[in-house]
């Protein structure tokens, strides 16, 4: 297990420095949707917290600190990325699994593009499509969580915004259950946007492919934030047969993301756990959040298929 207090003080001062856990490059947060030429200001928000376009960059770390977990070096290493943060050069050495990055970019676009098929248009803020701060509030982090939230509430206002439609859970349940703790005058109204599809009753995928599919609930979304109907009602409405694990709902089991920067072996050895849950029903596993898709994936054999439920709805490939 690495040192969680060398883990805490690389993500406070990352997100000090940058505005995220890590050094990422800004425009590869809203560089996915310039193509789609959305407003940048209007009164329904489209707003990602950044989590899916930072996952890409999650799943590189993680396997970096898989190689050093237990070893002599790992708070060294820690520690080095910490100097290397503040000297700026730090981004140098974090790179996005290229694979996922384009993965991430179409279920985004098909986020959108589903809102689009159901009458729904939204704006986009761009640069101030900002981390939601969600690590910090998870870490105990509170007054630099305060601090944050302020600041992306601020810019989020500052471009019209009154609902917001996020992308996954982690964002959902920060933004629409925890800001309002934190933020003064906090006015925000936040329904994800599976909620937002679901209310609109609409069939979204042309041409049903049909088929079985088990879908692996998210924590947050299953236990804090109520969205559990909503995505299996739009699976079946797109002629899906949803199958459900043996711990599904309220009572899903954890896909082993809320330990990966602490002790990658382990959160690996809970995805394939729940791996294999999800594969003894379907061998086409249905997400909902971009931890979830990219925990499950990394341990997926054979022809086992994790696939974001975006793509799903849409009739992308996988």
């Amino acid at each position: 297990m690495l040192n969680p207090l060398d883990v805490v003080k690389v993500i406070e001062d990352n997100v000090r420095r940058y505005g995220f856990p890590f050094p990422v490059p800004r425009e590869a947060v809203y560089s996915w949707a310039k193509p789609l030429r959305l407003l940048d200001r209007g009164s329904t928000m489209l707003y990602t917290g950044a989590l899916y376009q930072l996952t890409p960059y999650i799943a590189s770390i993680v396997e970096q600190l898989s190689a050093i977990e237990g070893s002599r070096v790992s708070g060294l290493a820690l520690k080095l990325s910490g100097i290397l943060s503040s000297l700026g050069v730090s981004r140098l050495i974090v790179r996005p699994k290229g694979d996922m990055v384009s993965v991430v970019e179409r279920i985004l676009t098909s986020i959108v593009s589903l809102l689009e098929r159901a009458e729904v248009k939204v704006a986009y803020p761009y640069e101030d499509d900002m981390y939601s701060g969600v690590l910090l509030y998870d870490l105990g982090l509170d007054e630099l969580f305060k601090e944050h939230a302020v600041k992306v509430y601020r810019a989020l206002k500052s471009r019209g915004a009154e609902l917001l439609v996020t992308v996954d859970p982690h964002t959902t349940h920060i933004m629409r259950s925890v800001y309002p703790r934190y933020v003064d005058g906090y006015d925000l109204e936040v329904k994800s946007y599976l909620e937002v599809l679901a209310e609109r009753g609409v069939r979204l995928v042309r041409e049903p492919s049909g088929g079985k599919v088990v879908i692996h609930d998210p924590c947050l979304y299953a236990r804090f934030e109520n969205v559990v109907e909503q995505p299996r009602m739009l699976l079946r409405t797109a002629g899906f047969d949803v199958l459900e694990p043996r711990r599904s709902r309220k009572m899903t089991y954890c896909c082993g993301g809320p330990i990966e920067g602490l002790t990658p072996k382990m959160a690996k050895m809970i995805a394939k756990t729940r791996l294999e849950e999800l594969r003894e029903k379907s061998g086409t596993i249905v997400t909902l959040c971009p931890i979830c898709y990219a925990n499950l994936r990394a341990v997926a054999e054979g022809d086992v298929e994790v696939i974001d439920i975006a793509l799903v709805l849409s009739g992308a490939k996988p």
